[in-house]
């Protein structure tokens, strides 16, 4: 008795940990200077500012230049966008890589595990087959020039890069020459990004890496890569658009290890999983309770 009763309460406060750890998400759909709290907690909050750095690349194919601060705009219903360089009109007021690649620098008020990357807007024409389509009945995405019956156009698909801070001090992003990125890590490029705007958004870091401070921006083939850099989908130099919309992730409360992956518990499972993990806990504790009954009886 005493060992089903321990076993049906470590599940149920197994359980209940689980099902009260979901992710956090911060709708970055509001003003560029403005400080965002989580979706459930005010205090655990993420600030965003904007740069760019020409794509002008050096013999060793790099990126020659240095980073430089940019004002960030709220399209609302979108999230950010950008303007720099001779851009102007639509597309070009979101975050691309048509001259210049463009970037958000997010700083979180804790170590954050960034999972997802959800954006508002992605150019909605493409020269090959780069649009994505989404299956109205099932939800499935597809690539096509332009999308037939059944399917409704989520827009083109984008490719983004993801860097994270390694740094023992807060980064100081301009002025630091984009070709070598010290101090910064390639995380991923990710070449299959689509118009997302509910949460789980476009998946990334699968790997668990952990930082207060990420940069998201368009892709450049002249960012350097490492042996751990995540690379997913079809990446191409092509004039990627984009408008940021949020973010997803969770704190990071364990140890990290020495490639930056964070433990303990930060491994989140979905609500639906997480409530039904409870929910067999609260069965363990009830079948406890009628083992006790019939011995007593």
């Amino acid at each position: 008795m005493k060992s089903i009763r321990m076993t049906a309460l470590t599940a149920l406060i197994a359980g209940l940990a689980w099902s009260g750890a979901a992710q956090a998400y911060w709708s970055l759909d509001t003003t560029p200077s403005a400080t965002v709290g989580d979706s459930g907690n005010a205090a655990y909050t993420v600030n965003m500012s904007g740069f760019y750095v020409a794509n002008t690349l050096n013999g060793s194919n790099k990126i020659a230049g240095n980073w430089a601060g940019a004002a960030l705009t709220q399209y609302a219903g979108n999230g950010q966008g950008m303007t720099t360089g001779t851009d102007s009109g639509s597309p070009y007021h979101a975050l691309d890589n048509n001259g210049n690649t463009e970037a958000v620098l997010l700083s979180f008020s804790a170590s954050t595990v960034l999972s997802s990357i959800g954006l508002g807007y992605t150019e909605s024409t493409a020269a090959s087959p780069e649009l994505s389509c989404k299956n109205t009945t099932t939800g499935a995405i597809t690539l096509a020039t332009t999308c037939g019956a059944g399917t409704t156009s989520q827009g083109k698909t984008v490719d983004v890069s993801l860097f994270r801070w390694t740094g023992g001090s807060a980064p100081t992003l301009s002025g630091t020459a984009a070709g070598t990125m010290a101090g910064w890590e390639l995380v991923g490029n990710y070449g299959d990004f689509i118009t997302d705007t509910t949460n789980p958004y476009n998946a990334v870091n699968s790997a668990g890496k952990t930082s207060s401070w990420w940069l998201i921006t368009a892709y450049n083939s002249g960012f350097t890569q490492s042996a751990q850099t995540e690379n997913r989908g079809t990446l191409n130099t092509g004039d990627d658009y984009f408008k940021l919309y949020a973010t997803a992730g969770s704190k990071c409360t364990g140890t990290v290890d020495a490639n930056g992956v964070c433990g303990g518990t930060t491994v989140k499972l979905p609500e639906p999983a997480s409530l039904s993990l409870a929910g067999v806990a609260l069965l363990g504790v009830v079948g406890m309770r009628r083992r006790q009954s019939k011995a007593a009886a």
